[in-house]
């Protein structure tokens, strides 16, 4: 396994992921996740000739979480080189998502308890070295979002602004390193029952609100 970033989780007593206050953000790449297909929706008919798709993504908010959930990724910056983790842009398992948490076991506990669907992820590194992952976790019912945005919750800086256009979202960042001296900052965003989580890390500094929040909020733009 890989280090990515350092987390901490304030849920972490709760939820008895992390032996103390730092869980692990960890990726695990001796085991390739499985592809999950997305869930196909077979439009309806509209009653009017001309009347527009009720089920059409652009206008309808449901059939656009029901489709391909990799296609509401952010796209690599120019410039930007794609994680070599995994594959970008793709699927990732409850297993996988579980491996995040100091405790995976408990972790995937929760993560079934709170009807998990399904995942997809991307990640790209920076020309500065600083690395970017952005996921996207659904549920199968907006109350299983939103506990999962509780369980993954990050500490709140009380003077970050919320991520505009969100009723939910926000940004924070960690001054203290992880164990392999990077930075980390953080975004979360809850979108109806999908919840995107945005990380961002480097040596030195982590990266600013203003970096962070410019992803975050991208993002849930595409939400």
């Amino acid at each position: 396994m890989k280090r990515r970033t350092g987390l901490l989780f304030s849920s972490a007593v709760v939820l008895g992921l992390a032996g103390g206050a730092v869980g692990g953000f960890l990726i695990q790449r001796s085991r390739p996740a499985t592809p999950l297909p997305p869930i196909q929706r077979t439009p309806a008919v509209a009653a009017v000739p001309g009347l527009a798709d009720p089920h059409d993504p652009k206008t309808d908010d449901s059939a656009k979480l029901d489709g391909d959930l990799r296609s509401l990724l952010l796209a690599t910056p120019a410039g930007a080189k794609d994680t070599t983790d995994f594959m970008a842009r793709d699927w990732f398992t409850i297993e996988s998502l579980a491996e995040y948490y100091a405790q995976p076991q408990n972790a995937l506990v929760k993560l079934n308890s709170y009807t998990f669907r399904r995942a997809a992820r991307t990640a790209w590194t920076l020309t500065d070295g600083t690395e970017v992952e952005v996921d996207l976790v659904q549920f199968r019912s907006t109350e299983g979002a939103s506990s999962y945005f509780t369980m993954t919750r990050f500490p709140e800086d009380a003077t970050a602004p919320n991520v505009p256009g969100t009723a939910t979202g926000y940004v924070g960042q960690y001054y203290a390193p992880d164990g392999s001296g990077r930075y980390t900052a953080y975004g979360l965003v809850r979108h109806g029952d999908v919840v995107a989580q945005v990380f961002m890390s480097r040596a030195k500094i982590a990266p600013s609100e203003d970096q962070v929040m410019q992803v975050t909020k991208s993002e849930a733009d595409l939400l």
